[in-house]
């Protein structure tokens, strides 16, 4: 309680005062939210995923690379993976994702988020390993972790519930946020990604939840053709994808997140940079 240490990070002491004065000015995330447009040339993404799964390597998609781009930028770029809690600044001690997954693709199906931990050193075959294992779990006809939990809140009386939150910051400020909350609940996360383009949709800004301290939500479009000037200022049509962000602006400034973004971007337009030896890839063009 007193060292300012949590389950899931390690408070952020050596930081500008402005920035660790800012959960001051600004308490909810929702106060603290910004806004990052994305648009990513895919054309080369789509190669590389034609020539992977031509050959005897386990199937790839686009939202393996882009889960592999995530993880490879909160590797190199660690400011972008901390967190507020009870109005302080924490670097989160591991790496992880929230994937929001239908569970099918009708009108009446069910919504859920699943989370899964990265190694900051995973190559393409690992994340895709660790990203499938996670969306079939959510898929699966049984109730996620915390499904069972939301299930488990609504037996208890209604005058009760609203108070569930309060207690949550209460915990967060005076430090006492128990391990399992963190450890389970996928609003307890680096970052959420919602891949809409998957269904036929195009990307949102979406919200952040104040509960947990989940601090950057993605949501990833669909593929479009668009007009693109490339390297010698010709224009071209090409497939494009739009990512929308939303950033707890707390956690750091809007130029390390800028710069992230590119770095992303730079990993998802070219994913043989995210080849390990191991992933045995195709490499580049």
């Amino acid at each position: 309680m007193f060292s300012g240490e949590r389950p899931d990070g390690r408070r952020v002491r050596k930081a500008p005062k402005v920035r660790l004065f800012m959960p001051y000015l600004l308490p909810r995330r929702g106060d603290a939210a910004v806004f990052f447009e994305q648009k990513i040339d895919i054309s080369k993404t789509l190669d590389y995923l034609e020539r992977w799964n031509n050959g005897t390597r386990p199937p790839l998609r686009l939202f393996h690379i882009y889960v592999a781009a995530g993880v490879r930028v909160m590797a190199e770029r660690p400011r972008l993976n901390r967190f507020i809690a009870g109005r302080r600044l924490y670097q989160r001690d591991d790496i992880a994702i929230s994937i929001s997954v239908l569970k099918a693709r009708d009108d009446d199906a069910k919504l859920t988020v699943v989370k899964q931990t990265f190694e900051p050193d995973d190559g393409i075959v690992q994340v895709r390993a660790r990203t499938e294992e996670i969306v079939s779990n959510g898929r699966a006809p049984a109730k996620t972790s915390s499904e069972r939990e939301v299930s488990l809140l609504f037996r208890l009386p209604r005058w009760l519930i609203p108070l569930l939150p309060r207690l949550q910051k209460l915990g967060d400020w005076l430090n006492i946020t128990p391990a399992s909350l963190p450890r389970n609940d996928p609003l307890y996360a680096s970052a959420m990604i919602s891949h809409l383009g998957s269904i036929g949709l195009d990307s949102a800004y979406h919200h952040l939840y104040e509960h947990g301290t989940l601090p950057i939500f993605a949501v990833i479009g669909k593929a479009r053709d668009e007009a693109v000037v490339t390297e010698r200022r010709q224009i071209e049509i090409r497939p494009v994808v739009t990512v929308r962000y939303t950033l707890d602006e707390r956690i750091v400034d809007g130029y390390y997140a800028a710069r992230s973004l590119d770095l992303l971007q730079d990993f998802v337009e070219n994913p043989w940079l995210l080849e390990r030896p191991e992933d045995e890839g195709p490499g580049p063009l």
